[in-house]
């Protein structure tokens, strides 16, 4: 009878204390977090080009009435935004819209017989507008670009931490470029479309829902126009093109993921 007494008042305090148990896991195996990666993820965010235009690095043909002129330019900053999509944890695919500025000052290198060939062209005829004047001669054209970059990267993971929430990977990249040109100044030029590529390295981190992306590329870039109506019977006469090259310009873009 007090063995039966016994096991009912062991029953019930096990009942009473149950819920306050605690199971101490502090020498458990690792959870498989611990070794999970952390997956690349789509981003987007600002974008910053640090970089500028080196005349040795520009080829050109600047013509006007037939006659050469020599050119400078100079450039602002590209500002835009970027995005990414990870197709696998090597394999991205990246898109960049930005705009810049560029300046170009421009002369003829036989100033005096250009500046005859429009006053020839002035005293020939008053009744007809002489097909370019003094400001396409000499001046300097206001240029806004919207330039626009499609490509690719191929990426070494070097950490990805499923359990901090932290990747970091090293990258090279290329892709297309493309986009329009905007001539804010009084020109006959008409406003081409830009074409080019590029081609670079870099750095890649993120952390939780943030990235931050920076490194160096190499762009190159090409237009070529012509006047809205020719001066002469050869459209060639009045034409700008401009090839140019920049290098190492460092970057940098941040922003969050998308999921």
């Amino acid at each position: 009878m007090r063995k039966r007494i016994f096991t009912l008042i062991l029953l019930a305090s096990t009942l009473t204390f149950a819920d306050r148990v605690v199971i101490d896991t502090s020498m458990a195996a690792s959870t498989d977090n611990d070794y999970k990666d952390f997956e690349d993820r789509g981003s987007f965010g600002p974008y910053m080009e640090f970089g500028s235009v080196k005349m040795k690095n520009v080829n050109y043909s600047y013509k006007v009435n037939g006659r050469s002129h020599n050119i400078s330019v100079d450039n602002t900053y590209l500002y835009g935004a970027s995005g990414s999509l990870p197709l696998t944890e090597w394999f991205d695919i990246y898109l960049m819209a930005g705009y810049q500025y560029l300046g170009v000052s421009h002369s003829p290198r036989n100033r005096e017989q250009a500046y005859q060939d429009l006053a020839a062209y002035d005293d020939e005829d008053d009744f007809f507008e002489a097909p370019f004047d003094s400001t396409d001669l000499e001046g300097r054209h206001e240029i806004h670009t919207a330039l626009f970059q499609l490509g690719f990267d191929f990426a070494l993971p070097i950490v990805m931490n499923y359990k901090h929430q932290f990747m970091l990977k090293l990258y090279a990249f290329g892709g297309a470029v493309f986009g329009k040109t905007f001539f804010a100044d009084d020109t006959k030029f008409t406003s081409p479309a830009i074409y080019g590529y590029a081609y670079g390295a870099g750095l890649r981190t993120a952390w939780h829902g943030f990235f931050l992306s920076t490194g160096f590329r190499n762009n190159h870039e090409y237009f070529h126009t012509y006047f809205e109506r020719k001066t002469g019977d050869v459209r060639d006469d009045d034409e700008f093109m401009l090839d140019f090259d920049t290098y190492f310009q460092p970057y940098v873009s941040l922003g969050i993921t998308l999921f």
